[in-house]
């Protein structure tokens, strides 16, 4: 439900607890001296925290975070769906009180600027052939790229949306079959937004808001409550819905969607953008997402139910 989260405060540690600090200072670029900054981290088990403080924020207000994932500091793993927030949010606040030379942190308290929202896909052995088939995918006004059989994302400036094996990315042999899918957010005012809070925090996250913008991403992607077919059944079912010629024509389409991108097919065809979209949109008027699996079976639909 949530993995990684950044959280910031207004607060400063001593001067006592900065010793334990590494002291940096970024650079403008221009070879103007910029700001001071100075990182902390700290490892809880196999848990890394990693706090950053700087003196004075671009509001010239002291600014303290902590960026960490939730699951991991209370399970001493990330592959594990956190049920409760609030219950989060104690127990992790108890393993914090612990941790040397920072200030007294309460989870609940900090302004969230990252939040990485997950759901696990129990998949099987087929976790490889939903990535092979995602990796086919087009996201809107987000760039795609396929990390082989590890992972596909869906890239815009302040999102991303994974989709990746957790047992290869974890290493841990009880992820078997997970296929997770992970939407991250690092603009505050994306989580103002999706929170409708000015200053969000953990206690602003429901599971609701996690399952609709889980579900909003299949649906984009042409994947809600839609099984991945094989060749012979798209064939079979664009023809069933278009017509045996039209039906062909757009099964080359969805062919050609395999090996080409869009930017590939549009100049290929020779036509307006439009012209491709509104033929991409008949196959997906079909039931039929832009990618096809080599399985012998169709790939079940991606099921979110937390």
């Amino acid at each position: 439900m949530i993995d990684t989260i950044r959280v910031k405060y207004q607060k400063c540690p001593t001067q006592q607890q900065l010793k334990a600090w590494i002291r940096k200072t970024t650079s403008t670029g221009s070879g103007n001296v910029g700001r001071t900054v100075f990182i902390y981290n700290h490892a809880i088990e196999k848990t890394l925290l990693r706090f950053t403080y700087y003196p004075e924020d671009y509001s010239g207000l002291p600014l303290l975070s902590l960026e960490m994932s939730l699951p991991k500091i209370i399970f001493n793993n990330n592959y594990q769906m956190i049920g409760s927030i609030n219950g989060a949010i104690k127990l992790a606040n108890m393993m914090l009180a612990d941790v040397p030379n920072v200030p007294k942190l309460d989870l609940a308290e900090g302004v969230l600027i990252r939040l990485d929202m997950c759901f696990n896909h129990q998949v099987g052995d087929a976790v490889e052939d939903y990535i092979k088939a995602m990796g086919n995918l087009d996201y809107p006004h987000r760039r795609t790229k396929h990390h082989r059989f590890e992972g596909v994302e869906y890239r815009a400036k302040h999102k991303t949306t994974k989709f990746y094996n957790k047992e290869r990315e974890s290493g841990i042999e009880e992820a078997y079959g997970i296929l997770r899918q992970e939407i991250t957010l690092i603009s505050g005012k994306d989580i103002q937004k999706l929170t409708g809070e000015e200053k969000p925090t953990l206690l602003n996250v429901n599971k609701e808001m996690i399952i609709k913008n889980l579900r909003d991403d299949l649906e984009k992607l042409g994947l809600l409550e839609k099984s991945i077919l094989t060749r012979d059944l798209a064939l079979k079912q664009l023809c069933e819905e278009h017509g045996e010629d039209a039906g062909f024509y757009y099964y080359g389409l969805l062919i050609t969607k395999q090996d080409k991108s869009k930017k590939q097919i549009k100049t290929m065809m020779e036509k307006h953008p439009r012209s491709l979209d509104r033929k991409l949109k008949k196959i997906r008027d079909a039931g039929i997402p832009l990618t096809l699996t080599n399985r012998e079976e169709p790939l079940p639909p991606l099921v979110i139910d937390l």
